[in-house]
């Protein structure tokens, strides 16, 4: 009976300590001073806005930054998947040829969300997620 209790007593630490502990990712965005440009567009259009303010980049990453929060699920797709719209955005550094940076904001049940490829999910304050999706409609 010791010996059950024993294992019992191992396998709820190592479940609280794993359950418990909670990450609390940040999401990783570029510089603003590192951007170029940040190109918006929808999956289901052609359409696309491009900005190269440099205040309104700083902007639009600064919003991101200050306005998500980790969810704790893992992203392991190159674009959200079961998900029918979705705002691309694309972050084109200055001094680097190639592939930008890319984050994909969509709603789902009513809650705003941040998916970057192979790096996380994070919940987007529904303001923030507005204010950016509105530039698609200027």
């Amino acid at each position: 009976m010791k010996k059950y209790f024993g294992i019992a007593i191992v396998l709820i630490t190592i479940l609280s300590l794993t359950a418990c502990g909670g990450s609390n990712k940040k999401i990783n965005l570029p510089k603003a001073e590192e951007v170029k440009e940040i190109e918006i567009m929808k999956n289901t259009s052609e359409e696309c806005l491009k900005i190269e303010n440099k205040d309104e980049i700083s902007g639009i990453i600064e919003d991101i930054l200050e306005n998500t929060d980790d969810t704790g699920r893992e992203n392991v797709n190159d674009q959200p998947t079961n998900i029918n719209d979705y705002l691309i955005i694309k972050f084109h550094y200055k001094n680097v040829e190639g592939s930008p940076s890319i984050a994909y904001l969509y709603k789902d049940k009513n809650i705003s969300y941040v998916e970057q490829p192979y790096q996380g999910i994070w919940k987007l304050r529904v303001e923030t997620f507005d204010k950016i999706s509105g530039n698609m409609i200027k």
